[in-house]
């Protein structure tokens, strides 16, 4: 089930939560929806649903007009943050409500029903806890319980909205991990709504950056961190140094730094710069043209890499740097040592964001 959605806008009052935007989704792929907070995700995941109503614009279903249509037409399963399980039930009645509730001439028979949660309780691997209430299970469990319950009507679309958001971190890891899984088992056009980005990167085909009911940004995870196409999404996407400076006669100018830019106009400029695209050399040894005298003031040895966090000695600005533990070992260094930080790669934008 392929979706396409044209030109959509929405308003709340004065207040423009979605503005002109198209996105088409196609058969069988799980496209992440990943912006702040405030920035229209939510929306446009329930106009999609058909739990609010587009003030313009389209939304086909596998190429049949939706846009007015109710929410039983245009059969979505829905998960989301909060999990609404019915806690007087048990986990299998859980999963096999929806299909209860059918109308006499659609619903299935308690044979079918009992072997269709049968199957979802194998697929969300919960097969021992079918008896059990959801007050007896874990937060995780009890997700992968309302996936298992939206899947049970066997919905065309597959809607997510910050479906791990309650949980801790090392839940959510799992989770994210067990999601690809299972989505290259049913292979269900899926939308996920999310603000963390290690969510979006680890289980999208696709991801869409959206920011003031816009989209920025549309690509594989891959081009969306490595060709970010504005500062935004450049900001907005994993860890990054940024550094002002002047753009002028096709050069990036901060202080003594200085490099060459396609821009060769005269303006205000951004540098960013990933804390892993750094070369670090002790302050006995040679400086490059292009590099920042510092001293480090933090180290940080937990994790793969080893952060530091170091001060500019020419304006006083943080700087944090990450380094593999093989490469933090040959270097030696050790807290209030000074160095000369050299950028391996950089990205400068106009400061109006272009």
């Amino acid at each position: 089930m392929s979706i396409e959605l044209k030109n959509i806008s929405k308003s709340y009052g004065s207040c423009q939560i979605l503005n002109h935007i198209n996105l088409t989704i196609q058969t069988g792929e799980l496209v992440a929806l990943l912006g702040p907070s405030g920035s229209g995700k939510t929306s446009l995941l329930r106009v999609l649903a058909g739990l609010e109503y587009a003030d313009e614009g389209s939304i086909l279903f596998h190429g049949i007009n939706l846009t007015d249509a109710p929410i039983k037409k245009r059969k979505a399963g829905f998960v989301f943050q909060h999990y609404a399980l019915f806690n007087t039930m048990t986990i299998r009645e859980n999963i096999a409500y929806g299909l209860k509730v059918k109308s006499r001439k659609f619903r299935p028979s308690k044979r079918a029903i009992h072997e269709k949660v049968d199957q979802l309780l194998h697929l969300v691997r919960l097969e021992p806890y079918g008896e059990r209430y959801p007050s007896q299970l874990s937060g995780g469990q009890r997700q992968r319980v309302a996936l298992a319950r939206a899947l049970a009507i066997e919905p065309h679309i597959l809607l997510l909205d910050e479906p791990f958001g309650a949980l801790d971190a090392k839940v959510r890891k799992e989770l994210r991990q067990w999601l690809r899984q299972l989505h290259r088992q049913v292979k269900m056009t899926s939308l996920l709504v999310t603000h963390d980005q290690e969510e979006a990167f680890e289980v999208a085909d696709r991801i869409v950056i959206i920011n003031k009911g816009q989209i920025e940004q549309i690509g594989t995870p891959s081009q969306v961190y490595e060709k970010p196409v504005n500062s935004f999404v450049y900001d907005f996407i994993g860890h990054v140094n940024r550094v002002r400076g002047t753009i002028r006669d096709g050069q990036f100018i901060n202080g003594n730094f200085k490099i060459p830019v396609e821009n060769t106009g005269s303006t205000d400029g951004i540098a960013f710069i990933r804390p892993d695209q750094f070369s670090i050399k002790a302050a006995n040894g040679h400086a490059a043209n292009r590099a920042w005298p510092a001293t480090i003031t933090h180290i940080h040895p937990a994790g793969s890499v080893i952060r530091l966090e170091l001060e500019r000695q020419d304006d006083a600005q943080s700087i944090e740097v990450e380094l593999t533990k093989r490469e933090f070992s040959q270097l030696s260094l050790i807290k209030s040592q000074r160095v000369f930080l050299e950028p391996k790669q950089i990205k400068v934008f106009a400061a109006d964001g272009l």
